[in-house]
């Protein structure tokens, strides 16, 4: 057998795991009937995007991508971008924590944001990097990561851990308003994910440029397939550097942008108030 290419993985080879897909389409269910509730009162680019994060990690776990990914490291390492990077990004974007909110009775929503807030202590930026880094590094150490392909329940909870870990990194940039510990400024949200880069692209660099194979039990694996092993956890690590960093790259841009525009207005509000204050 030969292995298959990436686009092949995406609409061959799927494997529908039931529990899994009963959670998607609850969550998709619950979200949609809040959506429902505020009677076009919510933008429909947040729905895409919570829509895409569910998807993602559809595809991640239940296509070819999640049925090859204990014998081709380069497919799993994509299924780690998707679980790490997108899926929990498009989550957030989503902002459900928002819409939950919007859909409780008026007067049981203080109350909620009050509860939302005493997780503060927990969303802050260099908690969130820690957490990103443990995970990142945790799960990519030879025994855990060897342990990861022979346990089914130790695979399962290395998912569940990426999901977390990219809902950590993501925080505090798309993180909902009433559980951020502080708004990053637009430098700030830069240097943020400059100095969430680093993990990612040392692991990276390191598969890509090591001449030995780190992880013994996808040799026999990728060779059936007709792949070179080394060749094949070059291409891992360049998955994970090239790709992890460009994600972050471009993330971090977008979200320096978007809070020096934020900066921007609240200071012509702020000008606003006070020439109205001065004619006064």
């Amino acid at each position: 057998m030969r292995a298959p290419s990436l686009p092949q993985l995406l609409v061959s080879h799927w494997a529908p795991a039931w529990p899994l897909d009963a959670i998607l389409l609850a969550v998709a269910l619950l979200y949609a009937w809040a959506v429902a509730r505020l009677r076009d009162d919510w933008p429909l680019w947040r729905t895409a995007a919570f829509a895409g994060g569910l998807l993602s990690i559809a595809v991640a776990l239940q296509s070819g991508i999640g049925t090859f990914d204990d014998q081709i490291l380069s497919v799993h390492m994509v299924q780690h971008m998707l679980l790490l990077m997108l899926a929990p990004l498009l989550l957030l974007i989503g902002d459900p924590v928002t819409l939950a909110l919007r859909t409780l009775p008026p007067p049981r929503r203080p109350g909620a944001a009050r509860a939302l807030r005493q997780v503060r202590s927990f969303a802050r930026p260099v908690l969130c990097l820690a957490v990103f880094d443990v995970i990142l590094i945790g799960t990519h150490l030879r025994t855990f990561y060897d342990a990861t392909l022979s346990h089914p329940l130790l695979h399962e909870f290395e998912h569940a851990l990426y999901i977390v870990a990219g809902l950590a990194i993501w925080w505090p940039i798309v993180g909902p308003e009433p559980v951020r510990s502080r708004r990053l400024g637009g430098l700030g949200r830069l240097l943020y994910m400059l100095a969430a880069m680093p993990g990612m692209a040392l692991i990276g660099a390191y598969l890509n440029r090591h001449a030995a194979l780190v992880y013994p039990p996808y040799g026999s694996a990728s060779r059936a397939l007709g792949i070179s092993p080394i060749a094949d956890q070059a291409q891992a690590g360049a998955i994970m550097w090239v790709a992890g960093s460009v994600v972050m790259t471009v993330v971090g841009i977008w979200g320096a942008l978007a809070g020096l525009v934020a900066e921007e207005r609240q200071q012509q509000l702020a000008d606003a108030r006070a020439n109205l204050g001065g004619s006064a």
